[in-house]
């Protein structure tokens, strides 16, 4: 009887939370992406299901939520972008993450995140990444919250024209593993006007990134 319970209790959790964030994916902004991704020749779905290989990639922010079904899906064959709700901190934050294929040849995995300065336990629930030191960083990086594993390997990432992109976005949650780049401003959702200029802007990184 006890186990029965206790299962109708969980059952009952989680529908509470689905309902919780179906109720986040506001109407007026569905629209406006759904308008915004036709014009672009992209897809739209309202509510999605994300890959298993972008769940089982690494990306510390998917571990701040549940990242098995998102709202306001949108994607091409080069990117996609949904919005995702982090439930860490003192209340849910909803931010658009936008990821794209970036491909190096390394085994590396790369975070620069302004989320860190909140609270060191953010991503307390993510796969073990370390903070680099100031040596381990160009002299233009040295106070920037960069993480990274294997720690040796991140350096000859950070070239100057990734240098120059983190310096001009020290606002944005930045992350690379797996053969893919991830890039949110936390706490922001981008609008349909914005989409076009915002994913040529992360491409510029992708391209810094893979060029190195």
């Amino acid at each position: 009887m006890t186990t029965i319970f206790a299962a109708l209790v969980l059952l009952l959790s989680f529908a509470g939370i689905l309902i919780w964030l179906f109720s986040l994916a506001k109407p007026g902004r569905r629209a406006e992406l759904a308008g915004a991704a036709d014009r672009l020749n992209m897809s739209f779905e309202p509510w999605r299901m994300l890959s298993t290989g972008i769940r089982q990639a690494g990306f510390q922010i998917l571990s701040t939520g549940d990242p098995r079904y998102v709202p306001n899906y949108i994607e091409d064959e080069t990117v996609l972008l949904f919005d995702f709700t982090r439930l860490t901190g003192r209340a849910p934050t909803v931010q658009t993450l936008i990821i794209m294929p970036c491909p190096i040849s390394t085994d590396a995995r790369l975070m620069v995140s302004p989320l860190a300065r909140e609270s060191t336990h953010c991503f307390d629930k993510g796969k073990p990444i370390s903070r680099l030191e100031h040596e381990d960083l160009p002299n233009t990086l040295a106070e920037q919250p960069i993480y990274g594993l294997p720690v040796h390997k991140i350096r000859p990432l950070l070239t100057e024209n990734v240098q120059n992109w983190l310096l001009a976005h020290p606002h944005l949650h930045i992350e690379w593993a797996a053969g893919m780049l991830l890039v949110c401003q936390p706490g922001y959702q981008i609008a349909g006007d914005e989409l076009e200029d915002v994913i040529d802007d992360v491409r510029s990184l992708a391209n810094a990134l893979a060029s190195h």
